[in-house]
């Protein structure tokens, strides 16, 4: 993980937010997140993190044969934000995908990406990398967003093994919705060009409701499916890395699909919602607390505006590795 020094407490929230920091923590379970300073950027915590990722992963840049990025809120739309990590990390593989439109379901879509790429014959070694800024895409003023998101980057390798391990089964899944929805550049330059004036914010909008009713909906649903595929049930899983829309929505979904809330991982109290690299966080806490060890089954899961969403049932063959 690599998080920016800034801790941004509900208190500080509240002092431009019609709301209490009982009233956000009580709703939501976050007490506080991370932003990104006024001298930050995304691309330097993405390459931070991936950094990190190489070095426990005991291998160099010229080892990874795949470098998928995910990101809604990129510094810049171009030049590539995965070209720009190969660059200062000097990756040299062709093979780069960036993800950017599958918000907070950016990890599974990322990690099943480099999952089908390394079934290339030759090819051994994938580098995952999430990162976000969402605090830059939050209207100041709205409640309904400006009190869940957080910035944050995680990133892991992944590495071809054995059938018997490995990536075990998955699940993915859409539906057409525009409850959360965030206007592109191009839409706003088209509107003040044509219209004389921007009919959209350029800030994230969210209908809280239709979120609530959706989360805890489409994710058990998804991890039921992919558990049946693995051939697995819900005691035999270690640890749960999902989704952090929040730390309430985590539990919720935990209590939806059964699972002992000592086996899923919550970040969202101390880090909001970082999108799409929230479920890596989440790994990450998951290895911290001794639940990602060989041979330990671990179910990964997100969902995000679009909506679209998904999980993933790992059986691991060595421990994963976290600083």
């Amino acid at each position: 993980m690599a998080l920016p020094d800034r801790v941004v407490t509900n208190a500080e929230l509240c002092e431009g937010l019609d709301t209490t920091p009982e009233w956000i923590e009580e709703k939501t379970g976050i007490r506080e997140r991370r932003f990104l300073g006024d001298n930050d950027n995304v691309t330097d915590l993405a390459i931070e993190s991936a950094g990190k990722a190489l070095a426990l992963a005991g291998i160099e840049a010229r080892d990874v044969d795949v470098l998928v990025v995910a990101s809604t809120t990129p510094d810049w739309l171009m030049p590539s934000l995965g070209v720009i990590i190969a660059d200062r990390l000097g990756i040299a593989s062709p093979r780069i995908v960036d993800i950017t439109q599958h918000a907070c379901a950016s990890s599974v879509y990322a990690i099943y990406t480099a999952s089908c790429l390394l079934q290339e014959p030759g090819l051994e070694n994938a580098l995952v990398v999430c990162a976000e800024g969402i605090s830059r895409v939050t209207g100041p003023d709205d409640r309904t967003t400006r009190i869940f998101f957080g910035d944050a980057a995680a990133a892991a390798v992944f590495s071809k093994t054995e059938p018997s391990a490995g990536l075990l089964s998955y699940d993915l899944g859409n539906t057409f919705s525009d409850a959360v929805h965030m206007a592109s550049p191009s839409q706003l330059c088209h509107e003040r060009a044509v219209i004389g004036r921007e009919l959209h914010s350029h800030y994230l909008q969210m209908d809280g409701r239709v979120v609530l009713r959706e989360a805890p909906t489409r994710l058990p649903k998804s991890i039921a499916e992919t558990l049946a595929a693995a051939g697995a049930e819900v005691p035999d899983i270690s640890g749960f890395a999902l989704h952090q829309a929040s730390a309430m929505m985590v539990r919720l979904i935990a209590r939806t699909v059964g699972a002992d809330l000592d086996r899923v991982a919550v970040t969202a109290d101390t880090l909001g919602n970082t999108g799409a690299a929230s479920p890596l966080t989440a790994l990450h806490k998951l290895a911290l607390d001794g639940r990602a060890r060989q041979g330990d089954l671990i179910v990964l899961g997100a969902i995000g505006a679009g909506f679209l969403w998904g999980s993933m049932c790992f059986k691991l063959p060595y421990d994963i590795s976290v600083e």
